[in-house]
């Protein structure tokens, strides 16, 4: 694999790492920078071989709106008494996963006391993953969850 590519391209990829590049996008700029066709495992093990290793950006992620389509809402308020009807806001349990899933920097729990659950994560490019563990989340139930993992990232 490393025969591949000379100690110039070598310096390059190393500056592409250094820049947060991918891997998809160091196999890229090497066929488009250097005319060298590698495989995206190729590319991988090249980065192991030479202890290569990505940067990572040094901002927090930021977390993606709820999973809905719909437009973008400003930081959501703490989620206040229906006035139609009276009823107290919802109030999530979050909990964060002792152990992360791989390919995620945050992952967790949500349970309603309507009894809906939702498992969370939060990719390695700060987009917001749910799943439907039980129910389906009402609007408000959205609006509460959004508010709870923000309070939670806010600690962070």
């Amino acid at each position: 694999m490393s025969s591949k590519i000379n100690t110039e391209q070598l310096e390059m990829v190393r500056l592409w790492a250094s820049q947060g590049i991918d891997l998809n996008g160091i196999q890229k700029n090497l066929v488009a920078e250097c005319g060298v066709h590698l495989t995206y495992m190729e590319v991988r093990f090249l980065l192991l071989d030479h202890g290569i290793e990505i940067a990572r950006p040094q901002e927090a992620p930021k977390p993606a709106p709820a999973p809905q389509p719909q437009a973008e809402q400003p930081a959501a308020p703490a989620p206040a008494a229906d006035p139609m009807t009276g009823a107290a806001p919802v109030k999530p349990t979050m909990s964060l996963d002792d152990i992360q899933i791989p390919g995620t920097i945050l992952s967790g729990k949500c349970e309603f006391p309507s009894g809906t659950k939702v498992a969370w994560q939060i990719d390695q490019m700060g987009q917001l993953n749910c799943s439907q563990l039980s129910g389906t989340m009402t609007q408000e139930e959205q609006q509460a969850f959004v508010f709870e993992l923000r309070q939670i990232l806010s600690k962070m």
